[in-house]
C-alpha cells in the first residue's frame, strides 16, 4: 500500500484548492491509483522516457486497473504527466509548485485537474536523473467509479500561519470518527503526511478529530452527491478547529465596462479539437517567415519544417460501456523536436504567435543572468515523444550558451 509523501500531499492540496475555486468537488487519495501513478513516474525516470504509454505499452487506464482499481458502472479516468529540472538540493516544494502551475497553464491538463466528474486521484512524484539532469517527474491519475463518496482532508500543524498545508506540517496518527444520524460509526486515521480519506454514504455526520497532543474538535457535515473536504488546523495562535473547505459558487462573469473591446483586447479564439488541423507543412515552409527564420537560426538550421499534433492529457469515460475521448491541445514540432504551447490552436495563423512566445521566453531567460532553465521548463513541461524534450533542451542550452548576445540581436531583427 503506497504511503503518500508530504510532497504528494502538498500537490493534492494545490489541486483541491483549484477545484474549490472552480466550484467542483475535492479529490480523495486512492491507494490503487497512487500505486499506478508512482509506478509510472518511477518507470519514466528509470527508462529516460516521458510518455503516457508506459511499461509494456500500457495505457493509463490499463495501469490503474492492473494496480487493482475497479472500474464499474459509470466510470472515467484521466492522466496528467509533467517533468522539470530540479533546483532545490534540500527540498522539492518549489518543483511541486512549478509542475502544478505548468499543468494548470495547459488547457488539456487543466481540464483533467478541474473535471468535476472525478472523485479520486493517485499522485506519484519521483526525482532522478533524466538523461544527465536531475529532474522531478509527476504522474496524476484521476478517476471515478460507481457511486463511491468520500470525506477527505488533512490535519495541519500550521507552523507558518498561512492556514495552508506545507510539507512538514502534517499531523499523523490522529483519529477521525464520523457518526451518522442513525448512530452508525466510521473511523480512520491520518496518514504519515497528515491526509485522510473516509468512504461514506450520503447523510449527515458528526465528525470528530482526536489524538495525542491535540484538543478534540467536532464538526457536523452533510454528504450529498459529492465528496466533502474537512481539515483540522492547529493554528500558530488560537484553538484547534475543524475547517470545511467548501467549493466556491460559480457565477457568470460580470459584464465588461466597455461593450466594444479594441482589437488588441480580444485574443484570437482557440479552435476546438474538431477544427480543421493545420497542414503538416505550411505553405511558406521552404521560405520561412521572420518568426520561423529566427527559430531556424536559433537552432542552427536552414529552414523550418513545422507540424501540429493533438496529443495531450489522456481521458477516458464510460457510461456502462467503455468508450474513449481525449482532452487535446496543440503541440508544434521543429524537425522532430516537440514544443508545447498552451494557447496554440490549430489555426495556421497562430504559429507565428507561438514562435513569438519562444522568442520572448528565451529573451527573458537571457536577461535573467543568462539562466536558460525557466525557458526550458516552460517549453518542456508537457507531453512530448520520448527523447524529444531532452534533444530540444540540449539544443536550447547549446545555442543560448554560444550565442548569448546574438540571440537578442536576432530577436530585434
Amino acid at each position: 500500500m503506497p504511503q503518500h509523501s508530504a510532497h504528494e500531499q502538498y500537490l493534492l492540496e494545490l489541486i483541491n484548492a483549484e477545484r474549490a475555486k472552480a466550484g467542483v468537488q475535492p479529490l480523495a487519495f486512492d491507494n490503487d491509483l497512487s500505486e499506478a501513478a508512482e509506478g509510472h513516474s518511477k518507470w519514466m525516470v528509470a527508462t529516460d522516457t516521458f510518455s503516457h504509454t508506459g511499461s509494456g505499452g500500457s495505457t493509463p487506464t490499463q495501469r490503474m486497473k492492473a494496480a487493482g482499481y475497479t472500474l464499474a458502472g459509470s466510470w472515467a479516468t484521466g492522466e496528467n504527466i509533467a517533468w522539470a529540472t530540479t533546483r532545490s538540493p534540500t527540498g522539492y516544494n518549489d518543483e511541486i509548485l512549478l509542475l502544478h502551475n505548468n499543468l494548470m497553464n495547459s488547457p488539456g491538463h487543466r481540464a483533467n485537474v478541474l473535471n468535476g466528474n472525478f472523485r479520486e486521484v493517485g499522485l506519484g512524484f519521483e526525482v532522478g536523473d533524466y538523461r544527465g539532469r536531475s529532474s522531478g517527474f509527476v504522474a496524476e491519475n484521476f478517476a471515478k467509479t460507481g457511486s463511491d463518496l468520500f470525506l477527505t482532508g488533512v490535519a495541519i500543524d500550521d507552523k507558518d500561519g498561512d492556514r495552508f498545508y506545507d510539507p512538514g506540517e502534517g499531523l499523523s496518527g490522529l483519529t477521525i470518527t464520523a457518526k451518522s444520524s442513525t448512530g452508525a460509526t466510521f473511523t480512520t486515521k491520518t496518514m504519515a503526511a497528515g491526509g485522510y480519506d473516509l468512504a461514506l454514504k450520503p447523510g449527515t455526520y458528526t465528525v470528530t478529530f482526536s489524538g495525542a497532543g491535540i484538543e478534540a474538535s467536532t464538526r457536523t457535515v452533510s454528504v450529498g452527491s459529492k465528496n466533502v473536504k474537512l481539515d483540522l488546523v492547529d493554528p500558530k495562535q488560537g484553538a484547534v478547529a475543524a475547517v470545511q473547505d467548501e467549493p466556491a459558487a460559480v457565477s457568470d462573469p460580470a459584464p465588461q465596462q466597455d461593450p466594444t473591446p479594441t482589437a488588441q483586447a480580444e485574443p484570437a479564439p482557440t479552435p476546438t479539437a474538431q477544427a480543421e488541423p493545420a497542414p503538416t507543412t505550411p505553405p511558406d515552409s521552404g521560405q520561412p517567415n521572420s518568426g520561423s527564420q529566427w527559430l531556424a537560426t536559433f537552432f542552427g538550421k536552414q529552414g523550418a519544417n513545422f507540424r501540429s499534433d493533438q496529443t495531450l492529457a489522456e481521458h477516458e469515460e464510460a457510461e456502462g460501456t467503455p468508450g474513449t475521448a481525449k482532452e487535446s491541445g496543440a503541440q508544434v514540432a521543429l524537425d522532430g523536436d516537440n514544443i508545447v504551447f498552451p494557447q496554440l490552436g490549430n489555426a495556421r495563423g497562430q504559429l507565428d504567435d507561438a514562435i513569438e512566445q519562444v522568442r520572448d521566453n528565451a529573451s527573458t531567460a537571457l536577461a535573467n543572468a543568462g539562466d536558460p532553465r525557466p525557458a526550458l521548463d516552460w517549453a518542456e513541461y508537457a507531453h512530448t515523444q520520448a527523447g524529444d524534450a531532452d534533444a530540444l533542451a540540449a539544443k536550447l542550452i547549446e545555442q543560448l550558451s554560444a550565442h548569448n548576445n546574438s540571440v537578442i540581436a536576432d530577436q530585434a531583427a
